[in-house]
């Protein structure tokens, strides 16, 4: 009993919920705004509804990776499947890169050749869109800081209120000016959104799956601050990586003075890292001076 508590507590941490609430309404909307694209004609609500689709697949891939994530290490994962977040991430953004692709084609069509379009009914959806994807953000954004696969999710959902309100101002104009061309401009500038979101999404999941060092951590500054301890004559070898955003690790050689004692060398080190950086998962080696 306390180990399937545990695991469901497990889950909650990693998102589950809040992850299985954004599915959810993002459904609904989907279906709601390509039906209304379909019956307005308008591109805007068919290109919302298309990044809806692609974040569909983004979000059950977060959940997914969501799920996996609390798996325990094996002999195989020694880290456990902490990283699949980041992998989801990162073909969260691919994925919204291609999809941004057929928009922008469609986009240039209908600048080129504009139809007429159903503003009010168009209007009407787009708002439903925004509620919806504002309520979804909020489910998101607690459980969001530390986690990439749920800024990642966030950013989807945020995109997607973006695209919402490009549409909701498309509507507008057409209602005011009868400018059919401002649906495919809220478009583009919809696109513009998406690959700014997905750009931002696949450098921090590149850099994470490159074993590159913590943003908020400074290399030099933890090499200076192991090296300021007593005894300790040389730092080498240190690095710093993340298995996933929020789980860091670190590894370093420390060159210590002839008699000092290797163990209340190591002691302090592990102390330092925890209080002033916060890193707990961390492999110190002690070598002698004159080595």
């Amino acid at each position: 009993m306390r180990a399937d508590h545990d695991h469901a507590r497990a889950l909650d941490d990693r998102g589950m919920r809040p992850l299985a609430g954004a599915v959810a309404l993002t459904g609904i909307i989907f279906f709601a705004e390509l039906a209304g694209g379909w019956w307005t004609g308008s591109l805007a609500l068919i290109a919302d509804a298309t990044h809806m689709a692609v974040d569909l697949l983004g979000l059950g891939l977060s959940l997914f990776a969501a799920v996996v994530s609390t798996l325990p290490a094996d002999p195989k994962r020694t880290y456990g499947y902490r990283r699949v977040e980041v992998l989801a991430a990162l073909g969260n953004a691919i994925a919204l890169m291609v999809a941004t692709g057929f928009i922008l084609r469609e986009a240039w069509a209908r600048w080129a050749f504009p139809t007429p379009i159903a503003a009010a009914p168009m209007l009407g959806v787009a708002a439903l869109g925004l509620l919806a994807n504002l309520a979804s953000a909020a489910i998101l954004w607690s459980k969001s800081r530390g986690n990439i696969n749920l800024r990642g999710a966030l950013l989807h959902v945020l995109s997607d209120a973006a695209g919402s309100v490009g549409a909701i101002l498309a509507a507008v104009v057409i209602l005011c000016t009868r400018w059919y061309e401002a649906d495919a401009l809220a478009s583009a500038v919809i696109c513009v959104g998406i690959v700014a979101t997905a750009g931002w999404l696949l450098r921090d999941s590149v850099h994470i799956l490159l074993e590159g060092a913590p943003p908020h951590l400074d290399l030099e500054e933890v090499r200076s601050a192991l090296a300021a301890l007593d005894g300790v004559k040389e730092v080498h070898d240190l690095h710093l990586w993340s298995v996933t955003q929020g789980q860091e690790a670190m590894s370093a050689h420390l060159v210590v003075s002839d008699g000092r004692e290797a163990a209340s060398v190591l002691k302090a080190g592990r102390e330092l890292l925890a209080s002033r950086f916060a890193l707990t998962h961390v492999t110190l080696q002690v070598e002698p001076e004159d080595r």
